[in-house]
């Protein structure tokens, strides 16, 4: 059996009325007998029109085209047509692809466009890009006949080049998304191969470091049309917003050109598996934004697009803060023998403190999560670093698996657990036996003269009441600030803003100022006082006593510098 397609088309313009219209027939080898038969009329949108047909075997086919309206033509007026013939071989069973199957996200304007074959049926064809222009908003549409859904989804472009001209191929792609480009040119692309190395000009997987987006730099060798396929790495289910941007750019002449080696195999490079739902957050730039109160889940140490096996994962968040108040992180749900290691940081990306094993108690018994708490200082955001004690290799990084929480406030205080077994109390010992009660004796009162009272005037004398003290004048300075360069001063970009100082009477606790530190970490109060003033800063818990003026000074020496990995 032999399936025959017959294709017709007219041109897309004319310089005549529009007035052709052609019937198409097939006969077999006596040329009379009619197997198939269509029309085509320039009326048309597409103006072509085909016909696929099964014969028996090998022989000869005749193929007739008339014109429906010839009393309208005459000698000076030329309707050209094409005719095209193809034909396969071994097809018993004609078997219809399968209807597109959605799956997540809806198609972009351009689907379908999976086959280069599929791009040129298109009514009209959209697919085609300009040199200068961006395709925007697209997606990858999966389809189950296209044989690629290990990959992702596969899209075809095309676009008009220039010989000897130098050219930029571009994807710019959202979370969801990792592109791979590839170049053909069409001279040498076997028809309808997602998978052929033959024709390929260039190719690049990700061409910037944490980048899943690619870029392709090529001299056209000849004038004519290239293809650009596309397809998508990343195997997450398809959700609306995975999008990427596509654009075509000629350069200047004498541009740089980079080299660009065509991929051995068209397999997609080979990642672990494993990676969870918030990488690259790698560093302090692509935190992961947490809100208090909320558990993350299956966390994993998956390195995003590991450059080697050895390459391990540490995990940055963000957490929005507020001054004056407690919050507390602590690690969760350990498996896969993870040991994690908790490092808190300010918003200017310097360190306040971080914790291993919450306790010697949870160590000793294997429980080796995590737990920091700390008063924040200031209203903005903190950065919280988990990483594990022991880094497993890329691929084995998967088991280890835990969970993350952030809640305002400290930790509360653990219940005491009873003790199964309590030790025996003691009873006290018995009282001893008191004594009989000796005999009571009643005395006889000794017989005395009677004497007169002596009466005495006594008057207290009346304190001296000396001149009422001047009230003192104190001022009191306080500065707060970062000591970069640790020489005890507050110098200029150093200063700490909106941090609370307060004054009380250190005799009778009375409130006497409060105030905020401003934008340069300065906060002064001036007041009559007697007695000793107490100047407590709370979120430094810092407190002193002064008795006159005086410049208080609070330094924050930044200690703990960011590590490249936790060890």
């Amino acid at each position: 059996m032999l399936f025959v397609t017959a294709t017709v088309s007219l041109p897309l313009t004319t310089t005549v009325s529009d007035d052709l219209a052609l019937a198409v027939k097939i006969h077999d080898a006596s040329g009379v007998n009619e197997i198939a038969s269509f029309n085509v009329f320039t009326t048309n949108l597409t103006r072509s029109a085909s016909i696929s047909v099964y014969v028996p075997g090998s022989s000869i086919y005749f193929i007739s085209v008339r014109a429906f309206n010839p009393t309208t033509l005459i000698q000076s007026q030329f309707k050209p047509y094409s005719l095209q013939i193809c034909q396969s071989d071994n097809i018993v069973t004609p078997t219809p692809p399968p209807p597109p199957t959605p799956v997540g996200a809806n198609p972009d304007p351009y689907e379908p466009n999976d086959l280069p074959s599929v791009v040129l049926g298109q009514t009209p064809i959209r697919s085609f890009v300009n040199v200068g222009q961006q395709l925007t908003n697209l997606n990858f549409y999966t389809q189950p006949n296209t044989n690629t859904l290990q990959f992702g989804d596969v899209d075809w472009y095309f676009f008009y080049g220039r010989g000897g001209a130098a050219y930029r191929v571009t994807t710019e792609v959202q979370p969801g998304v990792d592109t791979e480009l590839f170049i053909y040119r069409p001279d040498q692309l076997p028809p309808d191969n997602n998978f052929t190395a033959t024709g390929l000009l260039a190719s690049n997987d990700d061409y910037q470091p944490l980048n899943r987006g690619s870029q392709v730099t090529f001299v056209a060798p000849f004038d004519g049309l290239f293809w650009i396929k596309v397809w998508n790495k990343d195997q997450a289910p398809r959700v609306a917003g995975q999008t990427y941007n596509l654009s075509v750019v000629e350069l200047a002449p004498n541009t740089p050109m980079p080299t660009n080696t065509p991929l051995p195999t068209l397999t997609p490079t080979p990642f672990p598996t494993g990676a969870d739902q918030y990488e690259y957050n790698g560093d302090f730039d692509f935190a992961t934004l947490i809100a208090p109160g909320v558990k993350y889940s299956g966390l994993t140490f998956v390195p995003f697009q590991p450059p080697t096996p050895d390459t391990v994962d540490n995990d940055f968040f963000k957490l929005p803060v507020k001054q004056g108040v407690f919050y507390t992180c602590e690690t969760q749900d350990l498996a896969g023998g993870a040991d994690t290691n908790i490092i808190v940081y300010n918003q200017d990306r310097v360190g306040i403190g971080g914790n291993d094993d919450i306790s010697p108690e949870d160590k000793a018994q294997g429980r080796f999560q995590s737990r920091f708490s700390w008063l924040s200082a200031y209203t903005g955001y903190a950065y919280i670093l988990v990483g594990d004690v022991n880094p497993p290799r890329a691929g084995e990084a998967q088991a280890r698996s835990y969970s993350l929480i952030c809640n305002i406030g400290l930790p509360a205080t653990p219940t005491p657990t009873p003790d199964p077994n309590p030790p025996t109390a003691t009873p006290p010992p018995l009282p001893p036996t008191p004594l009989p009660p000796e005999p009571t004796f009643t005395p006889f009162p000794t017989l005395r003269a009677a004497q007169n009272l002596v009466v005495q005037r006594f008057d207290a004398p009346r304190p001296t009441i000396g001149p009422t003290p001047t009230p003192r004048v104190l001022l009191i300075d306080v500065h707060i600030f970062n000591d970069f360069n640790r020489n005890n001063l507050l110098d200029a970009g150093e200063g700490i803003a909106n941090v609370s100082a307060r004054l009380s009477d250190e005799r009778t606790g009375v409130p006497l100022a409060q105030g905020f530190t401003d934008a340069d970490g300065r906060a002064r109060f001036s007041l009559n006082a007697n007695g000793p003033i107490r100047v407590s800063v709370p979120s430094f818990n810092f407190s002193a006593v002064v008795t006159e003026s005086v410049t208080l000074r609070i330094g924050v020496e930044p200690r703990i510098a960011p590590p490249a990995r936790i060890p």
